[in-house]
């Protein structure tokens, strides 16, 4: 573990409301990725499986109550952040919210905006700082989605 000192495990958030997919900003302030567009995310806590981390994450960040669909993938990345190269085995997971949930929608501090976005929204430059592993994971969900 010594050469990879901030290794974590995380989940990616991929809330799924009629045919669009949330997105959301993070914060320029933040240490990790600061004004990049991404599905809400976050770490899973000691002790805690990464399908609990995935419902507290959602409220966390979205303030939403989610059902859970499936899995979409697990993948590692290196990244960085202002205090170095970060680590990271991250469990990605499709969700909707739960009925009704949606009129408490709101973001926390760590995010700057959010956006529901389509399939041919994600080719906007707007959404460039995406990472690319994450884009092509969303692209391959609305096709997968569209033809079912």
């Amino acid at each position: 573990m010594a050469n990879y000192p901030n290794y974590r495990i995380a989940v990616g958030i991929v809330i799924w409301h009629e045919g669009k997919i949330l997105l959301t900003k993070r914060s320029g302030n933040s240490l990790v990725y600061p004004n990049v567009w991404c599905v809400p995310s976050g770490k899973v806590k000691y002790e805690e499986k990464p399908i609990e981390a995935l419902y507290r994450e959602a409220k966390e960040e979205t303030n939403l109550d989610v059902v859970f669909l499936e899995e979409l993938d697990q993948r590692t990345f290196k990244g960085e952040s202002a205090a170095g190269d970060i680590f990271r085995l991250v469990f990605t997971y499709l969700v909707v919210p739960k009925p009704g949930s949606l009129s408490h929608l709101s973001i926390n501090e760590e995010h700057s905006e959010y956006t529901w976005v389509s399939k041919e929204d994600l080719s906007n430059s707007r959404y460039f700082s995406i990472h690319s592993t994450l884009k092509r994971l969303l692209f391959e969900l609305f096709d997968k989605r569209i033809t079912a």
